[in-house]
């Protein structure tokens, strides 16, 4: 059973056929690329999706994967099934968005989330090097998944990097929610069952919950409309009509003055003020 974060996804892909010309052994320039994997920021692999969904018809529907974007290619791993004493069993699947934003979208909205008692866990994907770009030749798949061009060494792991999960592999491929992530409205209402995607504009107000927020965190549903006049009316009673005069700190410095006078802190507090204030009023 494999660890999360270990596959890459040309590793799940249908295995290719040859092209009909002789493999060549890599360039020499190009050889100690097949050791590395790059992170491909349109693709999106997932762990943890119950076997009852697995299906890329199904996961390609609005209420899944496909609210999040435009899909070019779903592919289910059905061959490593992962299993456990109390709980269904799970399986892995690797989504291609058509636009990497989407992609970040996806990932952030699977943060933290499980189905069916199943937790999802969601992270970019890795690719390899296709074997014909390695060896200098022109790959004759137009359907080509693997990479046909020298990835950016930050993207870059080599295999041993990937097996050991290293802060750095981790860090890049499983980015975090922005703090302010729910601070974002939902793009629509329409039914689904994989968490909702959020549009790039703020609410008017940032104190504001999301809607699937107020449930859990104000049970008692809003506040009715004459409770809140009655509390301002109560708070406006208590601060509206008291003027608060604080003299300002002075500090003079002069030789044989006291710490005591410098900082007068003779001077009346700012509760003596408000208490008086209100009396002689």
């Amino acid at each position: 059973m494999r660890t999360f974060g270990k596959s890459n996804y040309s590793e799940q892909l249908i295995k290719q056929s040859k092209n009909g010309s002789r493999a060549r052994a890599p360039l020499p320039e190009r050889a100690h690329l097949s050791r590395f994997r790059v992170i491909q920021r349109d693709l999106v692999y997932v762990i943890g999706i119950p076997i009852d969904i697995a299906n890329e018809d199904i996961l390609s529907k609005y209420a899944y994967f496909g609210q999040y974007g435009q899909i070019k290619k779903i592919v289910v791993n059905n061959q490593t099934v992962h299993t456990s004493s109390f709980q269904k069993p799970t399986v892995s699947a690797y989504v291609t968005f058509q636009n990497i934003e989407d992609a970040w979208e996806c990932l952030y909205a699977l943060e933290s989330f499980s189905i069916n008692g199943h937790s999802l866990k969601a992270s970019f994907g890795t690719s390899k090097y296709c074997s014909a770009f390695l060896s200098g030749q022109k790959c004759l798949k137009p359907d080509c998944m693997y990479l046909h061009y020298t990835g950016d060494p930050k993207d870059s792991f080599c295999t041993d990097e990937i097996q050991q999960n290293s802060d750095r592999f981790l860090s890049m491929t499983r980015p975090l929610r922005p703090p302010d992530y729910y601070n974002y409205e939902f793009q629509d209402q329409k039914p689904i069952v994989f968490p909702p995607r959020r549009i790039l504009r703020k609410l008017k107000s940032a104190t504001k919950l999301p809607t699937d927020q107020k449930a859990t965190e104000q049970p008692g549903g809003e506040i009715p409309a004459n409770e809140a006049n009655e509390e301002n009316e109560f708070l406006n009673s208590l601060f509206g009509k008291i003027e608060i005069v604080a003299r300002p700190l002075k500090v003079e410095y002069s030789v044989g003055q006291s710490l005591n006078d410098q900082l007068n802190l003779c001077r009346p507090s700012i509760r003596s003020v408000m208490f008086n204030d209100k009396r002689i009023k």
